[in-house]
C-alpha cells in the first residue's frame, strides 16, 4: 500500500488540489464545472490516502473524515446565502482550498 510520510502525502495532495480547477472545462455550465471539481477533490482525496505509509491515520481520515457528496455543499452554501451561479461559482473555488491547520501542523504554510 502506501509508502510515502504524512507530509509527503500532503504535498502531493496540495499540488493535485491547487490544479484541480485547471483541469476543469470552462466551457460547460458553472454547476458542473463545480460538480466535477468537487469530484476531483474528492478522487485526491481518496488516492493521497492510499499513499500514506501510516494506515493507521489513513483508516481513522476514512472513518472520521469521509468525502461528503456535492449536495452537502449545495446545502452549505445554500444557507450562507449562495444562490444560482454564486453558489457553484462558490463550491467551485472552495474546491481548491486545503485545510490551513493541517498543514500549520505539517509545517507547510500557504
Amino acid at each position: 500500500m502506501g509508502k510515502l510520510s504524512n507530509l509527503k502525502v500532503r504535498e502531493w495532495y496540495i499540488y493535485h488540489d491547487k490544479n484541480i480547477i485547471n483541469k476543469i472545462d470552462k466551457s460547460l455550465a458553472i454547476k458542473e464545472q463545480a460538480r466535477k471539481a468537487h469530484l476531483l477533490r474528492n478522487k485526491y482525496r481518496m488516492q493521497a490516502r492510499k499513499l500514506m505509509k501510516d494506515r493507521v491515520l489513513a483508516r481513522y481520515l476514512d472513518d472520521n473524515n469521509s468525502n461528503l457528496p456535492f449536495e452537502y455543499y449545495e446545502s452549505k452554501y445554500s444557507k450562507q446565502g449562495y444562490t444560482g451561479n454564486l453558489l457553484y461559482e462558490k463550491i467551485l473555488e472552495a474546491s481548491n482550498r486545503t485545510n490551513k491547520e493541517v498543514n500549520r501542523q505539517l509545517g507547510l504554510m500557504q
